[in-house]
């Protein structure tokens, strides 16, 4: 029973391991050199170094790596797998600005002097040299091309985003937070966006669950004696010790978290959590 077990698992490690090296295509003219070892969490430092540490805690599972060889031109792609697609564009988003020059590769991608960027379903690519001429550039492009049409997944953000408003939202800086949001280790697992309306500033935080209990239980940590659990759709506005004033409302299996409000824009607060949660 033990080798049996033994063995299932190294086919499934095996057959991971295989699926993110099946993403690497030829590029013409190049030479593709593999000389690098397959990265997991256990031995990502090695790579990355303190970098490694944000991507552990959106459950990184293994990197690939590949260089694409022409004359003295090198192009290196890196693969870097997550558990899901929230968690890989939690580790793409905390990563990109604002400002970059965007482009329609993957999900979403930017193209910066040397360096092409971008998610899609579990994955998160990095494709980079050191040459800055447009002719490598080009190829640098071609290769993002190529590698996320080898993607799976439907090409979209994670849908709970779509629930966030569009009015004031400030684009492209929309993030998934795994471990720890708001400096509470109960809170785990949030989408964030931040916000600008009639001069206030403001993030707002989305989380969902299958399971009802799982939310219950965060709003009641948070909430205190105050929790009411019977209540379709709980609202409370606290001072909490790590953010100053929060404003809470759970329905079901969604919580919104709204900061950065002081208590004279409480109605602003009100209306996002309406819009985002429906009227009651």
């Amino acid at each position: 029973m033990k080798r049996t077990l033994f063995i299932s698992v190294l086919l499934i490690v095996s057959f991971q391991t295989i699926q993110g090296q099946g993403l690497f295509p030829e590029l013409r003219g190049y030479k593709i050199s593999d000389d690098y070892p397959v990265y997991t969490p256990d031995d990502l430092w090695n790579y990355i170094n303190g970098a490694a540490d944000a991507y552990l805690q959106l459950g990184f599972i293994d990197l690939n790596i590949r260089e694409y060889v022409k004359g003295k031109n090198i192009i290196k792609a890196e693969i870097y797998r997550f558990g899901d697609d929230a968690r890989a564009f939690g580790m793409y988003s905390m990563e990109r600005s604002p400002g970059y020059k965007f482009i329609n590769t993957g999900v979403q991608g930017y193209n910066e002097e040397g360096v092409v960027h971008f998610y899609k379903d579990c994955f998160y690519v990095k494709i980079m040299s050191h040459s800055l001429s447009a002719k490598v550039n080009s190829s640098m492009l071609d290769l993002a091309t190529l590698i996320s049409s080898r993607m799976g997944g439907s090409g979209e953000f994670p849908a709970l985003l779509r629930l966030f408003p569009s009015e004031g939202l400030l684009e492209n800086q929309e993030t998934y937070l795994l471990e720890s949001v708001l400096g509470h280790e109960f809170l785990r697992g949030a989408f964030r966006a931040s916000y600008e309306v009639e001069g206030d500033r403001f993030d707002i935080y989305l989380f969902s669950r299958e399971d009802p209990a799982e939310v219950a239980a965060m709003a009641a940590s948070l909430a205190g004696d105050a929790w009411a659990a019977d209540d379709e759709v709980f609202r409370y506005a606290f001072k909490d010790g790590f953010n100053g004033l929060l404003y809470m409302a759970r329905q079901g299996g969604k919580l919104i978290l709204i900061s950065g409000l002081p208590l004279e824009r409480s109605s602003l607060a009100e209306r996002y959590i309406t819009l985002m949660l429906g009227s009651h």
